[in-house]
């Protein structure tokens, strides 16, 4: 039997003595088919809802499965990034090196030079040194030499030429003829 509300208010009962009230059994009948159709009603209702709740949970999922999908993408990418940025930050860092080689190299280069000028320099100075003091020398024997007494500055000493007596290496002799071949 389908108990809608339209066949409970259809039912008819046979007459017997002794039997129900009709009337109440009428009321009865009624509250049982106002309440199967509101039951019905509700039925149809929770239905559309469930319905409309798993269009939406399936919407729901779909957007999640993007998200995924799209999380899953960004992470590849953050490590392709990482990767990139690692793979940039090793080649600032070697050109650095590089960089930073090269300034070492040019400064030691530039260190050997003023050393090999200074030394240059201090060899030069020791040698001005050495021919100033045996010019001075010179200067203070040919002083001493005109304050000779007359009788032996009149016997002129023999002359033996410097340039052969002496190797050319030695810079302690100076002697007046250096003076006139540097103006020379």
């Amino acid at each position: 039997m389908d108990l809608k509300p339209e066949n409970i208010l259809e039912i008819e009962f046979s007459r017997a003595f002794r039997g129900f009230n009709e009337d109440e059994v009428n009321e009865f009948l009624e509250e049982v088919a106002s309440a199967v159709e509101s039951l019905l009603k509700d039925k149809e209702k929770l239905i559309r809802d469930n319905e409309e709740y798993k269009r939406k949970v399936n919407e729901l999922t779909q957007y999640v499965q993007r998200l995924e999908g799209n999380l899953e993408e960004w992470k590849k990418q953050i490590e392709v990034e990482k990767e990139l940025t690692r793979r940039e930050s090793q080649m600032y860092l070697k050109e650095a090196q590089i960089r930073g080689n090269r300034i070492v190299d040019e400064a030691l280069k530039k260190k050997k030079e003023i050393e090999a000028s200074y030394s240059e320099l201090r060899e030069k100075y020791r040698l001005f040194q050495i021919r100033f003091k045996s010019l001075l020398q010179t200067f203070i024997d040919s002083i001493d030499w005109k304050e000779q007494p007359p009788a032996i500055a009149a016997a002129e000493p023999e002359i033996i030429p410097q340039e052969n007596s002496f190797p050319a290496d030695d810079v302690t002799m100076f002697s007046f003829h250096d003076l006139e071949d540097d103006e020379k």
